[in-house]
């Protein structure tokens, strides 16, 4: 049994299932430039949130990042937000004229002649607490993008869209996979899906355009033509309370003219154990028309089990969806009233007394309906405040080569050089923290080399087991069950630390391969249980602490990063090239992508193909590589 896996990142891997990678020019793999969780996570101790739908069209699932593809639900200091607008409006505006039976004309308001429609919206984050948007870090971004067609747009051109962000003279390309979302959806209404985690990162707050989305113009008869954009982003900032945030998506289509509803049972966050709880809810839909009434969305009362008809200030109870941008105030480039078919929305849940959800709560459910109008429902965001424990990893490189590391230096290391690491754990938080674990994942480019513990409070915990786990993740990991970490009379206090050593790689395959870097980029996580809440957590190591400036003082979640410098070695000792081989064993019937990821730089994606085009199949952390009898080949 074979798979054989083509990419310019060499590896392969034998016995039962075998992966062969060689030299192609079909891979590139993308490199994050700030903080967010990272690709290869092997334990996740939050209980995954759960939409159980009914009547849907495709199932509403929790939306995860290529950079942490198990995290389902992101427990942060920060929040959620959504910006977006329509490329698409009447041809004869009105504020109250639906876009059924109108005539339709293209939005194109870039000044850029390469385009054929275009719009924007301009990202801003809060400032909760004092906290300085420019401070914070940008965990995920997802794009969606919707429109109603006639029959004779392609798939192909539904999956394709330009975004532009802040600062950028250019448009950056995007092709969907035809499974994200829907295509061509009910009544030629669909929805698509890109994740541009990197490109926000890179871009920050501040304007993003969204041009030439597959739309039709014209008159679209009794339903009408619609189209527009809209994009979700994930943040944390230090400042900021803790919140349970998770973003789902699907495609739920509502039938006009009939009296229909279905629920959204979700389940897995955890509120505050005391005091008011607040919680926002985010939305995307299409087709919600401005002027038909009879569509309602609702969240059961835990206090009595009833319903409460939710609305905001740009809708109302029994028109919810009805063509409005409400996100908060962000600038948008048309800045329209009448959105004709295109909804998006974030408000806070009104929850007087903690009637509606309460503390200690882990599940709610949502309900929607209509008597009139025709819509479709593809993006639904939440954010609870939460409590969560706080143990913290420090992580810091104590040596390179033996020569000790001083903070500012060139992070640079030679093939075969051992590198020392130090993590020091703290106790952040409010209580004390059981079943505490430490899991790194050793990168690519090294290999493990020793590790050693040391409890700095007694008595000392049980079971305080570390140990290297060959089979956890690609390259194995280093784990520590350290048991409970006590909570200190000062949260400065060092509770442990953990000595380990890695060695910088001397693969020649790795050394020579252009499109993988020699790197050594290291990150992990901290997990454990609060003693009393009983609420789980799992965060990620710092590097540090902002020293100055308006972000002093804010923890730094980038991974390390130490590059190899390899030219005098590769001249020396690299005068060939080989498959890199690794070995699975009864692995079943399927290849999860974290056993592979860690071979390659994080946010790497896996595809079926390459050129990769709107058919193409992503293997992610819910799609795994099959495996398949014979030899397969992958990009």
């Amino acid at each position: 049994m074979g798979l054989k896996y083509f990419t310019r990142c060499p590896f392969q891997i034998n016995n039962n299932y075998n992966l062969y990678i060689m030299e192609n020019n079909g891979y590139k793999s993308r490199l994050r430039s700030s903080f967010i969780s990272k690709l290869f996570t092997t334990i996740i101790l939050l209980t995954y949130a759960v939409f159980a739908i009914g009547q849907v069209q495709k199932p509403f699932i929790q939306r995860t990042s290529v950079y942490s593809p198990t995290k389902t639900i992101y427990s942060i200091k920060g929040d959620f937000t959504m910006i977006g607008n329509t490329n698409l409006t009447l041809q004869n505006y009105s504020d109250v004229t639906l876009n059924s039976n109108n005539i339709m004309i293209l939005v194109d308001a870039d000044a850029d002649a390469t385009t054929t429609n275009s719009s924007s919206a301009t990202l801003t984050f809060s400032t909760e607490n004092g906290a300085i948007p420019s401070c914070s870090n940008i965990i995920y971004a997802g794009l969606y993008w919707t429109g109603r067609t006639d029959p004779y747009v392609t798939t192909a051109q539904k999956c394709n869209i330009k975004v532009k962000g802040p600062g950028m003279s250019y448009y950056q390309t995007f092709t969907a996979n035809v499974n994200d979302i829907l295509y061509p959806g009910d009544n030629d209404m669909y929805a698509g899906y890109i994740e541009v985690t990197d490109l926000v990162q890179q871009n920050g707050v501040g304007e993003y355009w969204v041009a030439d989305m597959a739309l039709t113009t014209g008159n679209g008869s009794s339903t009408g033509y619609y189209g527009g954009w809209g994009m979700v982003v994930v943040y944390e900032n230090n400042k900021m309370n803790w919140r349970d945030v998770t973003v789902f998506d699907g495609y739920a289509y509502v039938v006009g003219n009939t009296t229909v509803s279905y629920d959204l049972p979700v389940s897995g966050f955890n509120t505050v154990q005391y005091g008011n709880v607040n919680m926002k809810l985010g939305m995307m839909a299409g087709e919600g028309d401005v002027g038909i009434a009879g569509d309602y969305f609702q969240i059961q009362k835990v206090s009595d089990a009833s319903w409460l008809t939710l609305n905001h200030a740009g809708n109302s109870a029994n028109n919810f969806f009805n063509s409005s941008v409400f996100t908060g105030g962000n600038a948008r480039n048309p800045n329209l009233l009448n959105n004709t078919g295109m909804d998006i929305s974030m408000f806070n849940i009104p929850n007087t007394n903690n009637e509606v959800i309460t503390n200690n709560q882990t599940s709610t459910t949502f309900r929607y309906g209509s008597t009139q109008d025709t819509y479709i429902i593809f993006c639904i965001a939440m954010a609870v405040d939460a409590h969560v424990p706080e143990p913290e990893g420090l992580n810091m490189v104590q040596s390179i080569g033996n020569v000790p590391y001083n903070t500012g230096d060139p992070l640079i290391a030679y093939p075969g050089d051992k590198i020392e690491y130090q993590l020091e754990v703290r106790n952040r938080g409010t209580e004390a923290i059981n079943n505490a674990r430490v899991v790194i994942p050793i990168p690519y480019a090294s290999t493990y080399v020793s590790s050693v513990s040391n409890i700095l409070f007694t008595p000392a915990p049980t079971p305080n087991n570390l140990y290297f786990d060959p089979t956890m993740g690609a390259n194995g990991s280093i784990i520590w069950d350290i048991g409970t970490l006590p909570l200190p009379a000062n949260p400065d206090d060092l509770l442990g630390t953990l000595t380990y050593r890695l060695r910088a790689t001397t693969d020649c395959n790795l050394l020579t391969n252009i499109d993988c870097p020699p790197k050594i980029i290291l990150d992990g996580t901290i997990s454990g249980t609060g003693a009393i809440s009983q609420v789980s957590t799992t965060l990620d190591f710092i590097q540090g602490y902002q020293s100055q400036g308006p972000c002093g003082g804010v923890p730094i979640y980038n991974p390390l990063i130490i590059t190899i410098e390899a030219e005098d070695y590769i001249a020396q000792n690299c005068a060939g090239q080989s498959n890199i081989n690794l070995t699975y064993c009864n692995i079943g019937n399927t290849i999860p992508i974290t056993q592979v990821a860690g071979n390659f730089l994080a946010g790497s994606h896996f595809y079926n193909e390459y050129p990769v085009t709107n058919t193409s199949i992503e293997y992610t952390i819910n799609n795994p590589f099959p495996a398949t009898p014979g030899t397969t080949t992958y990009f």
